[in-house]
């Protein structure tokens, strides 16, 4: 007899998925161990104790009362793992070695080590993996391990690449090693957690290939290099087959995406089609997939009549070496995972434990790696198999199911008797109808039996698509608040989309491993096959790009309030409770779930401004500007857009600071338009953000000075016009007023027209709010602060926007004197990649008594003005760290991130 029997209806409710509460209890534990404070010691004591009292009450049959004292105890094994992940590095790894002082990663340094990865080119650069075994500094070597990602930027000047494979041992300089930074700006991607997810924790540039030192011997596994060599073939063939210059569709780029993972080739108007269709999941290998190729095997091998034993087998064998070719990505490997935990339970036990197979693949990843609870594909991967498989799913096979079901051996009127009432009502409607339409005495006996045969693969096509829609639109509607939450986008066009998009996927996916596999062998074969692939990657734009263009079908949106959150995932989860109980209070939960997912799109919710204030804050841009204002009476206004600078030789960046940075930031502050976006002048590092940010918000005006026009600026009118910006040009000696904020313009001169854009073209904007004033001065040179002196502008103010990132060209002492701020800001890139701030002017602001803040250091900044008193912020002052954990108190291996 089971010790969970009786009639206890909680435990017998958690027994049908044991490990879903425990997955559940073990991923909280993980969201809290940042402000859990208790000591390692402490929390095994507890644990102890939760174990024991456990055992005590299940022995006196206080099932349910053991049931919830055993979770509390894997809740705490999440906190302590997590800190324990946290806290702990070897002590030769090299973050260690960093943290201690024993290496200086600002200073030159010798690396060695062996290519965990193949060289990898990409559109702008080439990069690998190094799996460090020394590094020596000033002399001296050092034991050392841990990855660094090396870079190497080809271009006109240096054309050759690296050529690096696998296991390969080598030794080179380089001048300093970094740290992946974030933007310091909220809202923004958390790109330094996700690289250390990586294993990553500084990255290298080799700057001349004739420092590479190559060693003697092989490192790594056969396997790996075997993998990792025959993926660069793989993806050489894909070339090959698509010739770039015969290739506008690219068709190489999303196959190379589809197959391997290798998803850096994509262009962006590929990606936006994809994104604005709700279906970019079909272009990163994930769980559809694994799912698709899984599919497309049990298919195969069903035609051949093989065991189910022998097909799990094939099928895990053949899953298991798509990840491997396709990077081993985390989402892919997570994907593997739940399938054969899946087809694991569906041998053990007959039955379909989908929910368990989903708990147990998440419950081991978080064990493995507890951070893994903060990747969003870890959520996304998670919280799309948990809606198909406890809503999705479950509502087609009780409402649509049966009736396909139900059209089988439609003759048989004896089956009638064995069916629910529904079918059999539903059979006899069917044969009513059919009878009508194909009477034999009217059309004869072959003409009928043709016609009848054909009505009823029509019927049963209809009853399949309603299937798909309805799975489709539960899909999306569940998947809404993550597409909001992560993407800022809610893609209503994906629900036409994945019809044609996903039954394709399977066959994208067979039908091109086929290809590359006869690739191999024979290439008439190949190509022959990539013709015949190559329509159905037409197919597959065609997917996509119809359903992106259906005009307010695919929404840019706000990151949703708490309650929306609470109030969302309540709903998803009665829906799921109530479809596993089919119950009639489904229909009333689901029509909720709508609702909150029509809420997701119109976003009815306020922006997060403080009224009768005005606020200025500089966003951490890299090397750029952005700086957005909020009006005291709720106005807004953007002034530069940031944006990555091109190197000479070499494409155009491919980070968008607009996308990813300022809107990311106007998002999480729940605003939906910019009343005014103004640019100061036409340099990248302010320009090309913008073009992002009107495409993401309407905007009301945009303000540009008289300054000369580049390829950035044409671009951004571009978009202006087709948005119906309407523009507004600004010179000195004008003036605006906004929400009761008087705004002068100061520079530069209704004149001005230079023969090609600079600094000195910067639009400088003055606001006065009661007592206070804001002096925001774009990049102006010394020439035009000299020039806003001669012509008297009263130029006081609390707060200095100061000019182009602390530059020894601007903010002159004749300037600062005459504008006499309490406060600078200094908006710059890390790692003073130019020279800025320059020591002059940080020198020349200390000693005028200015309280300085830089984006590079202090992050985000902010400033708010009720017109009388000033508070300032910043990011890092917001910033939470870990509570304090050490497994072993005073041991030096323990490392606690600061």
């Amino acid at each position: 007899m089971s010790i969970w029997s009786g009639p206890d209806k909680t435990v017998r409710a958690v027994t049908r998925n044991p490990l879903l509460p425990i997955a559940a209890a073990f991923a909280a534990g993980i969201g809290t161990a940042p402000h859990f404070y208790l000591s390692a010691p402490e929390r095994l004591l507890l644990l102890g104790i939760i174990v024991l009292g456990a055992a005590w009450l299940l022995r006196l049959g206080r099932n349910a009362h053991s049931l919830l004292l055993s979770l509390a105890g894997f809740f705490l094994c999440g906190t302590f793992l997590a800190a324990a992940e946290h806290a702990y590095l070897p002590p030769q790894h090299i973050a260690s070695l960093a943290r201690r002082g024993v290496l200086r990663p600002d200073q030159p340094a010798r690396l060695t080590g062996w290519a965990r990865t193949p060289s990898l080119a990409q559109p702008r650069w080439e990069s690998f993996d190094l799996a460090l075994t020394q590094v020596e500094q000033n002399g001296r070597p050092l034991p050392a391990q841990g990855i660094v990602r090396v870079y190497y930027f080809p271009n006109r000047d240096r054309p050759v690449t690296l050529d690096i494979s696998y296991g390969t041992p080598l030794s080179f300089p380089v001048r300093d090693l970094r740290e992946p930074r974030n933007f310091l700006t909220p809202g923004s991607y958390d790109f330094e957690a996700a690289r250390q997810r990586q294993g990553i924790y500084f990255t290298g540039v080799v700057r001349d290939l004739d420092q590479l030192q190559l060693l003697t011997g092989r490192s790594g596994s056969r396997l790996m290099a075997f993998v990792f060599g025959l993926r660069t073939r793989l993806l050489s063939a894909l070339d090959r087959l698509y010739p770039a210059e015969r290739d506008s569709l690219d068709r190489a780029a999303i196959l190379k995406a589809m197959l391997l993972g290798e998803d850096s080739w994509l262009s962006p108007a590929t990606e936006i089609t994809f994104q604005q269709s709700g279906i970019y999941h079909v272009l990163v290998v994930s769980g559809l997939h694994v799912g698709a190729l899984a599919l497309g095997l049990f298919w195969l091998l069903s035609l051949f009549r093989v065991s189910q034993w022998t097909t799990t087998l094939l099928v895990t064998v053949c899953l298991v070496g798509y990840a491997l070719l396709s990077g081993s990505g985390t989402p892919v490997v997570r994907a593997t995972l739940m399938v054969l935990l899946y087809l694991t339970a569906r041998l053990i036990y007959r039955e379909r434990a989908l929910l368990n197979s989903i708990a147990a693949a998440a419950l081991l990843l978080l064990i493995l790696h507890p951070s893994d609870l903060w990747d969003g594909s870890f959520v996304l991967s998670f919280l799309a198999v948990l809606v198909l498989a406890s809503v999705a799913l479950p509502v087609v096979q009780w409402t649509l199911s049966p009736y396909r079901q139900a059209l089988r051996e439609l003759d048989a009127t004896e089956k009638d008797l064995i069916l629910e009432p529904r079918q059999a009502q539903f059979r006899h409607d069917i044969r009513t109808v059919l009878n009508y339409f194909c009477d034999p005495s009217r059309l004869g006996q072959r003409r009928w039996r043709m016609l009848r045969a054909a009505l009823l693969k029509v019927i049963s096509a209809v009853v399949v698509i309603a299937e798909a829609a309805v799975f489709v639109f539960f899909m999306q509607i569940g998947f809404s608040l993550a597409m909001a939450v992560f993407f800022h986008r809610v893609s209503w066009s994906g629900i036409v989309a994945n019809l044609v998009v996903v039954p394709l996927t399977p066959l994208l996916i067979v039908g091109g491993f086929l290809v590359l596999l006869l690739s191999l062998v024979w290439w008439p074969a190949a190509s022959v096959g990539a013709y015949l692939l190559g329509l159905l990657v037409f197919a597959l734009r065609v997917g996509a790009g119809g359903p992106a263009r259906l005009a307010g079908w695919s929404v840019r949106v706000p990151s949703p309030p708490l309650w929306v959150w609470l109030g969302f995932l309540a709903v998803l989860l009665a829906t799921a409770v109530l479809v596993a109980r089919k119950s009639r209070w489904t229909w009333v939960s689901a029509a909720a779930l709508v609702g909150f997912a029509v809420v997701l799109t119109l976003a009815p919710y306020s922006p997060q401004q403080t009224p009768d204030e005005l606020e200025l804050t500089a966003l951490d841009v890299n090397q750029g500007d952005s700086l957005f204002l909020s009006f005291p009476g709720g106005r807004t206004m953007l002034i530069d857009g940031g944006g990555a600078i091109p190197m000479p030789g070499q494409p155009p960046p491919s980070l968008d600071i607009g996308e990813s940075v300022v809107s990311s930031y106007l998002w999480s502050r729940r605003l939906k338009a910019l009343d005014y976006v103004v640019l100061t002048h036409a340099h990248w590092d302010h320009t090309w953000g913008l073009i992002s940010v009107l495409k993401n918000f309407p905007v009301r005006e945009l303000w540009l000075g008289p300054g000369p026009s580049n390829y950035a600026l044409k671009e951004l009118l571009q978009v202006a016009d087709a948005r119906g910006v309407p523009v507004v040009r600004l010179h000195s000696g004008l003036r605006r007023g906004i929400d009761g904020v008087p705004i002068a313009i100061l520079s530069p001169p209704a004149a001005w027209n230079p023969s090609q854009v600079g600094n000195n073209d910067s639009l400088v904007l003055q606001l006065s709010y009661g007592q206070r004033s804001l002096l925001l001065a774009g990049d102006v040179e010394s020439r035009m602060e000299n020039a806003m002196l001669k012509d008297g502008f009263p130029l006081a103010s609390d707060i200095l926007k100061v000019a182009h990132h602390g530059s020894r060209s601007s903010t002159t002492v004749p300037f600062l004197h005459a504008v006499s701020p309490a406060f600078g800001v200094i908006s710059v890139g890390p790692y003073r990649r130019f020279g800025h701030p320059h020591e002059e002017v940080l020198e020349t602001l200390r000693r005028a008594g200015v309280h300085t803040y830089r984006t590079d250091t202090d992050g985000t900044i902010t400033a708010r003005t009720n017109g009388n008193r000033i508070e300032l912020e910043t990011f890092r002052w917001q910033q939470r760290d870990w509570a304090p954990f050490n497994l072993h108190p005073g041991a030096g291996s323990l490392l606690s991130r600061q």
